[in-house]
């Protein structure tokens, strides 16, 4: 499939699943109520639900900064920042979010980072992360079980499949982490079937090049074996980012006026249904975590807010980081020169292994 069809269907994917909430809205007659909600949150709360998601995203430059800065590597925390604000908008137009990490580890490549250790710093922001949703998942579901169990019913085997993914996601990576032989096999086996297939020109340069990569992403992550401290810090990070994330559905919550539930049960809720459809391979999760989030919040939004509370709450975590996300690219774009279509159209490319070559340039 070309990448211009890939782009338009994901865009698509994204419109569509909206176009499909209003549309639901509309038939049950509680699209009037969702205005009315949107409307009444007042712009002190706006500008809180905006803040704490920027805070989530300099957070996650944050972690980013100061892996680099331990290995040595001196970056410019703005253009760190640029680079995690890439990845999340490419991660949410993206099937699976598959195309933030290559777009953060390309502009971190720009700025002199070798792909190894950009790769390492990636992989402790997001193993860290991963670590804090499994640990905070775990502890407020057992400190709120019965709310838990009351809000999600019978469909809890959602929840179950969900928090097991993770677990095992979070062991498969300190694994692969731990064992650079597992990595190499992999790659062994990938070239293997990339050559059979005519995928890989020269498998064996190219496993060479990959093996050769491995060993310095394996050596910059193995460096946190003899600091521990530096290892809470990726951890703290990544709780406090989890927080952030979190947080956004009380501030809403408050904003429309209502009291009836606790910061912890709400944060509680909001925990369980990302862990719940995050792993959805459709851009941003789209559709999935709609409807998990209708199903698990019913019982705490009432009937007239519970469309326009799910609205403001997908803008706050996700169409905000569309919105940052063009804003940003388009400055990168005017500074070098180029255009954001270009940009775009240049960064789309790179994701589909059109550039890469340029890309392993230092």
């Amino acid at each position: 499939m070309k990448p211009r069809t890939k782009r338009i269907l994901s865009m698509a994917m994204i419109v569509g699943t909206l176009a499909i909430v209003l549309i639901i809205g509309i038939s049950d007659n509680s699209l009037g109520d969702a205005w009315a909600a949107v409307r009444s949150l007042s712009f002190r709360y706006v500008v809180l639900a905006v803040a704490t998601y920027v805070l989530y995203i300099l957070l996650d430059a944050a972690a980013v900064y100061y892996f680099l800065r331990r290995q040595g590597y001196r970056v410019s925390p703005v253009k760190v920042a640029f680079s995690s604000i890439a990845q999340q908008y490419y991660s949410n137009i993206t099937p699976g979010a598959s195309g933030g990490q290559p777009m953060q580890i390309y502009y971190l490549h720009q700025e002199k980072v070798p792909t190894a250790v950009a790769t390492s710093a990636i992989c402790m922001r997001f193993f860290c992360f991963q670590v804090m949703l499994s640990i905070v998942c775990a502890v407020l579901w057992v400190r709120n079980a019965g709310f838990v169990e009351q809000q999600v019913g019978s469909i809890h085997w959602i929840l179950v499949m969900g928090f097991v993914y993770n677990t095992v996601m979070v062991a498969g990576l300190a694994t692969l982490a731990l064992s650079s032989k597992a990595i190499k096999r992999l790659i062994a086996w990938g070239v293997r079937i990339g050559a059979k297939f005519h995928w890989i020109k020269k498998p064996e340069d190219q496993q060479k090049k990959l093996e050769e990569a491995v060993d310095t992403f394996h050596d910059s992550l193995m460096t946190y074996r003899n600091r521990p401290l530096d290892f809470a810090v990726q951890l703290l990070i990544g709780g406090l980012q989890l927080i952030c994330l979190m947080s956004v559905i009380y501030i809403i919550y408050l904003g429309l006026g209502l009291h009836d539930h606790s910061y912890e049960q709400l944060v509680t809720m909001n925990v369980m249904e990302f862990i719940s459809a995050a792993y959805a391979p459709m851009p941003g999760a789209s559709g999935a975590q709609e409807g998990v989030f209708s199903i698990y919040f019913n019982g705490i939004f009432p009937d007239n807010l519970g469309l326009g509370a799910m609205l403001l709450w997908r803008f706050f975590t996700y169409y905000i980081s569309l919105i940052i996300g063009v804003i940003a690219l388009a400055i990168h774009g005017f500074r070098s020169g180029s255009s954001f279509r270009e940009v775009s159209r240049e960064n789309h490319a790179l994701m589909e292994g059109e550039q890469l070559d340029e890309a392993e340039q230092p």
